[in-house]
């Protein structure tokens, strides 16, 4: 996970770090040479700053403020015959604190650039388990409520069919039979949505070429894509081979795939992407909503009135018990997914 750019030149870090230097600068050079313990003290006094830049800059910010002391402290150091006012310590002493001074921005930099890599990945791992217990819940809640509304609805289903044929063609009453047969088929197509949702099937785990699955995908989605003017692409160069549940990562797939297709509503360009460890989804759409992307793997969290929110979480799901990872990236030129798997 790459970490976000550094800025170590904002106002506040000008009165944390770059004007505590110049401070402790000019107490150095306006010091009388005779009073060692006030150059000493100095001399020590930069690491304060130092550090600090390192914690708000990292190793960019640790560095330059350590060049900035070695800059400043330089000719003070080693020009004190022609100034004057000069450190009145050794040479080999100041050139080790110089060293020290750079040695201890860099670590100190890098160190805090690894905590942080370290804590957002913390975070991240905290935010998937919270997700996958919420998945397990609502997961269980809604198989028993589809359960119980199953039966129901194939009984309604039944007894439409049932009256209809016992309307004419010709009666008025018979559009209405056929309409509400249509709604029940329709209510009937969503539960099975949730139904995926909450069954939790064990991968048939075995080789899969991604290049398959991406094909597969494609074959799927090129009715839809016509329909709306959309172009779909497929790109094969790189395709590899995976351990996993094919029919699985075809569903993961299409699941993210018709999401970019909703986005784009008529036209744009979809692209299908296979890697050498997994597959990737580009569509060149408007960019999900920032309150959206930040929990756009939760169950029912969509932006769109018609959908579900369940597509994404499936995949979501599938994902992760292939011990993989989905990315997304989304911006002013579109929406990326980016799914990776173990080999």
């Amino acid at each position: 996970m790459s970490l976000g750019p550094r800025q170590p030149l904002v106002p506040p870090a000008v009165w944390r770090v770059w004007l505590p230097i110049l401070l402790i600068a000019s107490l150095h050079y306006l010091s009388p040479p005779d009073m060692h313990w006030i150059h000493d003290v100095a001399r020590r006094l930069f690491y304060v700053p130092i550090l600090l830049a390192a914690m708000s800059g990292g190793l960019r910010g640790g560095l330059m403020a350590a060049a900035l002391v070695v800059a400043l402290y330089t000719p003070h150091a080693f020009m004190h015959h022609f100034m004057r006012h000069g450190d009145p310590g050794s040479n080999i002493e100041k050139l080790l604190e110089m060293g020290f001074y750079l040695l201890m921005g860099g670590l100190a930099g890098a160190l805090q650039e690894r905590q942080e890599r370290l804590s957002r990945k913390v975070e991240d791992q905290q935010r998937q388990l919270a997700r996958a217990a919420r998945l397990e819940s609502l997961g269980q809640l809604t198989a028993g409520l589809a359960h119980e509304i199953r039966n129901p609805l194939h009984a309604m289903r039944g007894t439409a069919e049932v009256l209809l044929d016992a309307v004419p063609p010709e009666a008025p009453e018979h559009p209405i039979g056929a309409a509400l047969i249509g709604e029940i088929d329709r209510l009937s197509s969503v539960l099975k949505r949730f139904l995926d949702f909450a069954r939790s099937e064990p991968a048939q785990t075995g080789p899969v070429d991604l290049a398959e699955v991406v094909q597969r995908g494609a074959d799927l989605l090129s009715a839809q894509a016509r329909k709306q003017d959309t172009e779909l692409s497929v790109e094969l160069p790189d395709a590899g081979v995976v351990q996993g549940d094919v029919e699985q990562l075809v569903q993961v797939l299409l699941a993210i795939a018709l999401n970019g297709l909703q986005a784009l509503e008529r036209g744009g360009h979809l692209v299908l992407h296979a890697h050498a460890d997994g597959f990737s989804v580009v569509n060149d759409g408007p960019p999900i909503s920032p309150a959206v992307l930040e929990k756009i793997f939760d169950p029912f969290v969509t932006d769109r009135s018609e959908g579900t929110g369940l597509g994404l979480s499936v995949a979501w799901r599938i994902v992760q018990a292939h011990g993989g990872q989905i990315q997304v990236d989304s911006g002013p030129d579109g929406v990326r997914f980016r799914v990776r798997l173990s080999g």
